[in-house]
């Protein structure tokens, strides 16, 4: 997603953005996980860049994980409730679920924020502060978003202006936390590998202050 798209589309509330992005890439190859509950691969659009966010994600967290999504409907793991995006677009879906969650979300379940905070973004800062993954698939979805860095950062200052307008988040580990502790993050860093600290994003880090 380039600036130009977000323009476009910065006005859509989260189903809005789901039906979007559905009819520019295409529905769930496949369902995500099987009756048996084991993850499908043949739903995997990596190749393209892309990655798999489901639909009921503004009612509960963590679907892609076996032992989340077995406590919801089987049908939210359907190809029908299955959307592809880019990791901006991936960024943006969850901020708009932060925004706007189901008022039928499972009770003590904050969707969307730990999307955001404890994945897309640590990874992001990492991937923008020159970070080289091993992964091919890996590799193939950062090219995608490599130069809409400016995107990156429009969305960070949106998610910046959210946090203070909604105690939402306010439950579990959120409380007595400022937003800094989870913005300026590695998500490679926490692998402790030793081959990358938080210190080497220090540069997106001073943007991500400025905004």
């Amino acid at each position: 997603m380039n600036l130009q798209e977000y323009e476009k589309i910065k006005g859509f509330t989260y189903l809005e953005y789901c039906d979007y992005l559905q009819k520019k890439y295409g529905i769930g190859i496949n369902d995500y996980m099987t009756k048996a509950w084991n993850k499908n691969r043949n739903v995997s659009r990596t190749k393209e860049g892309l990655v798999a966010h489901h639909l009921f994600e503004d009612h509960a967290i963590m679907l892609s994980h076996i032992e989340y999504a077995k406590k919801n409907p089987y049908e939210w793991q359907l190809a029908k409730n299955i959307v592809y995006c880019d990791y901006l677009e991936h960024l943006l879906l969850h901020i708009l679920i932060c925004q706007d969650p189901s008022e039928e979300k499972n009770e003590n379940e904050e969707v969307g924020v730990g999307g955001v905070i404890n994945y897309i973004v640590p990874e992001l800062n990492d991937l923008y502060s020159g970070w080289q993954p091993a992964e091919e698939w890996k590799i193939r979805c950062f090219n995608i978003v490599k130069n809409d860095k400016n995107v990156y950062l429009t969305l960070i200052e949106r998610f910046k202006v959210l946090w203070e307008q909604f105690t939402t988040f306010e439950v579990y580990y959120y409380i007595d936390k400022e937003l800094d502790d989870f913005l300026y993050s590695s998500f490679n860093e926490k692998k402790k590998t030793g081959l990358w600290s938080r210190k080497q994003n220090e540069k997106i880090f001073k943007e991500i202050a400025a905004l």
